[in-house]
């Protein structure tokens, strides 16, 4: 009995043993878990140090390009005559791109002192632009000064660019033409630089009294000034008091074949949209319209692309085609130059448009071509209603949608013609332009001897 008492004894002493041993071990890993947790929060506290540092050189950053725009830090310093182009380039609005196009490549001879201001538009794809010196709209207010003094002349080429519907928000140079028109312009005239604007139009009217003091000083002040048509000429004429150049839209200076025939098959109608939701419900009318009147197995309907922003038109297109699920709709691709968008129109018999450079295209390429007035942008007015005045289609120039499609189908007695322009102006100023380079040119080679 007491031996089984003994061994019992020794068992339980072993177990407490056991415990003891185990309690010792919990005791140290708690210890290390102690530990572990201290340099977790260690760490954390590191990368909380680390995190507020990277924030305060964010700010730091922020501040220091509030003054300076890092870009413009580049240019090219050196004594010599350089060109700065600007527009609505980069976006892309294929309207806007082939005047940029049209005016690099006149000017040929002074290419690698050009330089394109353009949008900022991380999804530009440059390769549309080889070699092209390009930088991007001003991101601060001492932008316009320090361009003014890095380029010795300034050119507009082109777009609907005198609005001062924006002029009066506080950011707005950042972004807006119609701001940075002015502002840069009048900037470049402070230091007796050269300013050119070529073929410009305006809105339908102009009332900010401080941006229309400095249009004044601009247009008197401009080595050369003009708009593209009669309209914004005489807003402009009534506000300065003397008569105001006009000259040919920049695309109207493309050459082109004079009877470009249309390939044979279906009757195409080529559709040029402003691809805004709002406006989504228009063009599903249209399209349910021409499909009730027009034979549908002869008649195909072709998407032209035109703003190329975020596939912005090919989307829109795209997810119209796939509500209609009609045989007869495709899309064309998004042409990026004068001959392929030319071409593609070529190939409609009847264009509908609601873009001023698509209706111009459509009519120098001799096609009937249909308009749709935006009233929302009103700039659209004046150069539209010029356009169909010069072209003598004012009839095809609506203001409605009933109005379009009461047009619909076309009389086929009325059909488009190719007009010839004068674009002498143009090449007047062009010649100018590069004869300056040619004119320092000289003056450097005259230094040396």
């Amino acid at each position: 009995m007491l031996k089984r008492i003994k061994a019992f004894g020794d068992k339980v002493r072993y177990i407490n043993r056991l415990i003891i041993g185990i309690d010792e071990k919990q005791t140290v890993l708690q210890d290390q878990n102690i530990q572990l947790m201290e340099k977790i929060q260690e760490t954390h506290r590191s990368l909380d140090k680390i995190s507020q540092q990277i924030r305060e050189l964010e700010e730091k950053w922020k501040y220091i390009t509030t003054y300076v725009n890092p870009e413009y830090l580049l240019l090219p310093r050196q004594k010599g005559l350089k060109y700065l182009l600007v527009g609505f380039y980069g976006a892309v609005n294929l309207g806007d791109e082939l005047m940029l196009q049209k005016i690099y490549e006149d000017l040929s001879l002074v290419k690698n002192d050009i330089y394109v201001l353009m949008c900022d538009n991380i999804e530009l794809n440059v390769f549309l632009y080889p070699g092209v010196n390009i930088i991007h709209y001003p991101k601060n207010k001492f932008d316009f000064n320090f361009l003014a003094d890095a380029f010795d002349c300034v050119i507009y080429g082109g777009g609907a660019i005198i609005d001062d519907t924006m002029y009066s928000l506080n950011d707005s140079y950042k972004y807006d033409l119609g701001r940075i028109f002015i502002e840069l312009s009048s900037a470049f005239i402070e230091k007796g630089k050269k300013v050119y604007s070529l073929g410009l139009s305006t809105n339908d009217s102009l009332t900010d009294i401080q941006y229309v003091t400095k249009l004044k000083h601009i247009i008197d002040n401009s080595a050369y000034f003009s708009v593209r048509d009669k309209y914004s000429a005489q807003i402009l004429e009534n506000l300065v008091g003397h008569q105001i150049r006009q000259i040919n839209d920049i695309v109207l200076t493309y050459k082109s074949e004079e009877a470009q025939k249309k390939s044979a098959g279906k009757y195409r109608i080529g559709i040029i949209w402003i691809c805004d939701d709002k406006l989504k419900k228009q063009l599903h009318e249209l399209l349910e319209h021409i499909l009730v009147v027009c034979d549908l197995e002869d008649t195909e309907v072709r998407f032209i692309p035109f703003y190329d922003y975020c596939n912005c038109d090919m989307n829109f297109y795209d997810g119209l085609c796939r509500e209609f699920e009609a045989g007869n709709l495709s899309i064309a691709d998004m042409p990026h130059s004068f001959d392929q968008v030319y071409s593609e129109i070529c190939e409609c018999d009847l264009v509908i448009s609601m873009r001023y450079h698509g209706a111009l295209l459509g009519l120098k390429g001799g096609r009937r071509t249909l308009s749709l007035l935006y009233s929302q942008h009103k700039h659209y007015y004046n150069k539209m209603t010029d356009l169909y005045e010069k072209f003598g289609r004012e009839q095809d120039l609506f203001t409605s949608l009933d109005q379009l499609k009461g047009a619909i189908p076309v009389d086929s007695t009325q059909p488009g013609m190719k007009i010839q322009f004068d674009n002498s102006e143009y090449d007047m100023v062009i010649s100018e332009l590069i004869n300056l380079y040619s004119d320092e040119k000289e003056e450097k080679k005259d230094g040396m001897f």
